[in-house]
């Protein structure tokens, strides 16, 4: 069962109430927050399993091409025994490029990801054992499409390659799945999100 713990809301409210003080000119450049849901997909080399999360984006228009993308996710799970609890907490920061620009806008998107990822054990009194927390880092690319629903709204949807890396897939990678690119970049698993964004 997914759930979003108390400092995650109230990150979230306290990136709300920042964003409501910006200043007219920032607000005017187009400032973008809501919530998203992500679904990664299981990766055949590596064995690992597909997971849904919660989270939300932050977008900022820099330029009517070009937008900044912060997205923050969270998951826990725990297993069928209740003797193992996992919480991940997946960080991303994307430069989103559109070429067009219109109601129905697609863009292609690279950035660079943080994933964390916290493994607790319980033992029979229900007392958790000390947590122990894996960090990974690397690269994304993908594509997506933002349609809007008014001048303040718009949803989006995007497709990523995670853990991006140049070069000829090892054991655990496969290729992108891009004409042209497929002997040239390499990735481990990949996701799809969707969300909505209010603009300010």
């Amino acid at each position: 069962m997914i759930q979003l713990p108390l400092r995650t809301a109230c990150a979230l409210l306290a990136l709300c109430g920042t964003i409501a003080l910006l200043p007219a000119d920032a607000a005017a450049q187009g400032v973008g927050l809501g919530p998203r849901l992500s679904f990664v997909r299981g990766d055949v080399p590596s064995q690992t399993a597909s997971a849904r999360y919660v989270g939300g984006i932050l977008r900022m228009r820099s330029s009517k091409r070009v937008v900044l993308e912060a997205a923050a996710d969270f998951r826990t799970e725990q297993s069928d025994d209740g003797r193992f609890r996992v919480r991940e907490r997946p960080l991303q920061g994307s430069l989103l490029l559109f070429p067009v620009r219109s109601t129905l806008a697609p863009y292609v998107l690279a950035g660079y990801g943080l994933y964390s990822r916290t493994t607790e054990t319980i033992d029979l009194t229900g007392v958790p054992s000390e947590p122990v927390t894996e960090r990974r880092s690397g690269a994304h690319l993908g594509f997506g499409a933002e349609l809007f629903l008014g001048r303040h709204a718009a949803v989006v949807v995007d497709y990523r390659y995670r853990f991006v890396r140049f070069g000829s897939p090892e054991a655990d990678e496969t290729p992108v799945g891009v004409p042209g690119l497929r002997s040239r970049l390499s990735h481990q698993g990949s996701m799809w999100t969707s969300g909505l964004a209010f603009y300010f």
